[in-house]
């Protein structure tokens, strides 16, 4: 019986364990690839770069409510008198509220010199710019974005872990999580007010703690001046307020109370 149930708890614990790591696992990157014109070869780069992510776990390719796009364009020009064939081409990672991850720019010029007056370009020669910079574009964007959703997978993590800890006043902990993310991702600048926060609330934290240690001690008037430099902007601004009024009223009771001032006597005669 007893190892029955001894199974049975080894089991919830697992359980247990999964659903918490489950909840705290970051959400996949959600990503949009897209042709940036009218271009009908475009959709051949927006094909392989799809093929190139599709087994990626941490990617869902998605043109609903996506995190990133990958937008592909292609501009032909084609100059039947000089001869001269010209595909641009431009892959732009971008997130959706506009920043930039990565941009890759490819471009490849082709001439005909057999070219006789009023016959139309060599098809093959035309056909195979426009697949080298297919092919190129596709290939060179394919290795920064990989890193840059490996970038963003960890950066996921980290905030999530940090702001658990911080859900737990472990602020030092979750300050030493989001410290070494960089200026690569474009979490960067609400990671930085994040840390802020954090450290603000460790600040605030501390302050409590120190003045309920004085107080403790007798040392009102201490507690009361740490007490006061407790971030208006932090969770505990309230309560150290609290504190404060209580531990004025503390060394009201302390003071020595004030004897009344007797009458003269009149004097007798």
């Amino acid at each position: 019986m007893f190892k029955k149930l001894a199974g049975i708890t080894i089991l919830l614990t697992a359980f247990l364990f999964t659903a918490i790591s489950a909840a705290l696992a970051a959400p996949p990157v959600r990503i949009a690839v897209v042709c940036g014109g009218g271009s009908g070869i475009e959709q051949e780069i927006v094909d392989r770069i799809s093929n190139s992510l599709s087994s990626i776990s941490d990617v869902v390719l998605s043109t609903v409510n996506p995190d990133w796009y990958v937008v592909c364009n292609i501009t032909e020009n084609i100059d039947q008198v000089s001869g001269a064939v010209r595909y641009n081409g431009s892959v732009i990672t971008k997130t959706s509220k506009g920043h930039v991850i990565n941009t890759v720019a490819v471009q490849k010029y082709n001439q005909d010199f057999s070219l006789s007056p009023g016959a139309p370009l060599n098809k093959k020669l035309v056909d195979n710019a426009a697949r080298d910079v297919i092919a190129s574009a596709a290939d060179r964007v394919v290795n920064p974005l990989q890193q840059a959703i490996v970038i963003e997978m960890e950066t996921r993590e980290r905030i999530i872990k940090a702001e658990t800890l911080a859900d737990s006043d472990q602020y030092n902990e979750a300050l030493n999580l989001l410290a070494p993310i960089t200026p690569d991702t474009p979490h960067f600048k609400d990671v930085r007010d994040l840390m802020d926060e954090f450290a603000m609330e460790q600040d605030a934290l501390d302050r409590m703690n120190s003045a309920t240690a004085k107080a403790s001690k007798g040392r009102y008037s201490e507690a009361i001046a740490t007490l006061r430099d407790v971030n208006k902007k932090s969770k505990r601004y309230k309560a150290a307020m609290g504190k404060i009024a209580s531990y004025r009223a503390a060394l009201a009771r302390l003071r020595p109370q004030a004897k009344p001032m007797s009458k003269p006597q009149p004097k007798q005669t």
